[in-house]
């Protein structure tokens, strides 16, 4: 059973098509987009509900400069 109706009973995104990602370079992508979306979470728990991209920006961008 697959999350989404855009994901193939594979895992793989429909939106794909016939394009093949190598499983290493696949892999890779998927630990980038686990870590972007761990990053997305933090930041949101520490912006008001009105803030937009440009404070998520800002915020990933200070937090990059402190490190």
């Amino acid at each position: 059973m697959s999350n989404s109706s855009k994901t193939s009973s594979a895992g793989r995104p429909q939106s794909l098509g016939d394009h093949v990602v190598p499983e290493d370079r696949e892999q890779l992508i998927r630990e980038h987009i686990r870590t972007l979306s761990e990053t997305g979470l933090q930041v949101s728990d520490s912006l008001p509900f009105s803030a937009d991209t440009s404070d998520f920006l800002r915020v990933i961008n200070d937090e990059a400069e402190s490190k």
